[in-house]
């Protein structure tokens, strides 16, 4: 198992103008990045929204964009929870000096499938979680997970 160091290493630097940051020097350009590993199960979906939520306002994020990440992560965790054989996961935030803030959740199955949009209807209650995502993000995918045997999905928030 990779250090969750390696886990920050592996989340993309974002250039989002600031809207809600203080101004920092031009020079500043580093990222804050935050992760958890949590066991894969129902329980772990509050966990994470909560530990983000309190990440990013100790960041002085803006309710707005906090409120979208809680909602985002909440659908990320959720789908590698219900839709991975994974034993844990990994949820990881970096917040820009520049105001972006990106989510990333990792599973362990290493048999999963990159996930997939499906098609709501009115019957089921499911599968309306990456709609939510992409409704909300700048932008989403789905890799393979450089720190664990799966797959990981990111969303780049809107600021």
């Amino acid at each position: 198992m990779k250090t969750a160091a390696l886990i920050v290493n592996s989340v993309l630097p974002l250039s989002v103008p600031p809207t809600h940051l203080p101004p920092r020097h031009p020079s500043d350009t580093t990222t804050d990045s935050h992760a958890l590993r949590l066991p894969a199960e129902d329980v772990s979906v509050p966990r994470a929204r909560h530990a983000m939520d309190r990440w990013l306002r100790e960041r002085g994020v803006c309710p707005d964009l906090r409120e979208q990440a809680a909602l985002v992560i909440s659908e990320l965790a959720t789908n590698a929870v219900k839709h991975t054989d994974s034993s844990w996961i990994v949820c990881a935030a970096t917040s820009s000096p520049y105001g972006g803030v990106q989510l990333e959740v990792h599973d362990d199955d290493s048999g999963s499938r990159a996930p997939c949009r499906r098609t709501p209807t009115a019957e089921k209650e499911g599968g309306r979680g990456l709609h939510i995502v992409e409704a909300l993000s700048e932008s989403w995918g789905a890799t393979a997970s450089p720190v664990t045997r799966g797959n990981v999905v990111w969303a780049r928030l809107r600021v």
